[in-house]
């Protein structure tokens, strides 16, 4: 997708938080907390134009899945057509509808959860919904990672998961905040 097009999608959908794509150099930063070694089930919220979908599909093991979540059209079809792969899935709909959207089995089993909607742009309560669906159908001990442009979601992340990192990152336009949130691991011992 060219820069143009996706200015004009940015124009066109206020849910767009950009008005360009990541930069390559703050992909590989979040990406960092992926262990590619392993096969593993990533669900990506937004993933726009595939900057991240892209790259996390070059180096994920062939039985690692991806799972795409975007609402907007012109993405969706961008996606489909740049990401022919069996191991990917896209799903042309909103984040808060992650658990009608996973098979049954995925529930509670998800390694990773990464996410560039801006959930500024969300009310309270449509917020906290997204962020426990996350919890729901990560495993424990799963990982949680998002982009935004402030620290808005700390407290939110902190009353859902009970931890958080963050990590800020210049070298993108905006700068990012990089969030970094576990799923608990329950000891039932």
């Amino acid at each position: 997708m060219s820069k143009i097009d996706f200015l004009k999608t940015f124009i066109k959908d206020r849910d767009v938080a950009s008005i360009t794509p990541t930069s390559l150099h703050c992909v590989k930063k979040i990406c960092t907390n992926i262990d590619f070694s392993k096969d593993f089930t990533l669900v990506e919220f937004g993933p726009g134009d595939g900057v991240f979908s892209g790259f996390i599909l070059k180096k994920m093991t062939p039985g690692s899945r991806l799972i795409l979540i975007e609402a907007n059209e012109n993405f969706v079809v961008h996606l489909r057509k740049k990401l022919d792969d069996p191991r990917v899935t896209i799903h042309e709909n909103v984040a808060a509808n992650v658990e009608q959207l996973l098979a049954g089995d995925d529930i509670g089993n998800i390694d990773y959860v990464l996410s560039g909607i801006p959930f500024s742009f969300l009310k309270k309560d449509r917020k906290y919904a997204v962020l426990e669906a996350i919890k729901s159908v990560l495993k424990p001990g799963g990982l949680f990672l998002a982009y935004q442009t402030s620290g808005h979601l700390k407290k939110p992340v902190l009353e859902v998961f009970g931890n958080l990192e963050t990590e800020r990152e210049m070298l993108n336009l905006p700068p990012y905040l990089i969030y970094k949130v576990v799923k608990a691991v329950v000891d039932e011992s």
